[in-house]
């Protein structure tokens, strides 16, 4: 990432996603972000970042949402950033509904609802 803690900004406000560990406290260079259980429980996944130079931004990375609603707030709080690149939209099939916003550093990040994923892990 280009600007860490512009990223941290974007990840926790646009993506709902907290900080569970800051390497950085603690010496380190990575920062760890994912959703935050409310039992306090390990996250059920996390996104390590890191500031340096971006020589190409992925193409696109993405999560799956539990409704529609949160992939329609997730787009609204990106609009409200400035960070939109996709309005909601239905794509039907094996792509559901689904958003695309911008992090900072420039990469894409897709957020779906619908998209089957069930048998991938076969």
């Amino acid at each position: 990432m280009t600007d860490i803690d512009g990223s941290i900004g974007f990840f926790t406000e646009v993506c709902d996603l907290s900080v569970v560990r800051d390497r950085r406290l603690e010496g380190g260079t990575t920062v760890w972000l994912g959703p935050r259980p409310e039992d306090g429980a390990a996250p059920a996944f996390v996104v390590v970042i890191y500031e340096g130079d971006v020589h190409e931004p992925l193409d696109h990375f993405g999560f799956q949402c539990d409704s529609r609603e949160e992939v329609t707030a997730i787009a609204e709080r990106a609009r409200t950033c400035g960070t939109l690149v996709e309005e909601p939209t239905d794509a039907g099939g094996s792509v559901g509904y689904f958003t695309v916003v911008r992090e900072p550093s420039g990469h894409l990040v897709e957020f779906t609802h619908g998209q089957p994923l069930k048998g991938l892990a076969a």
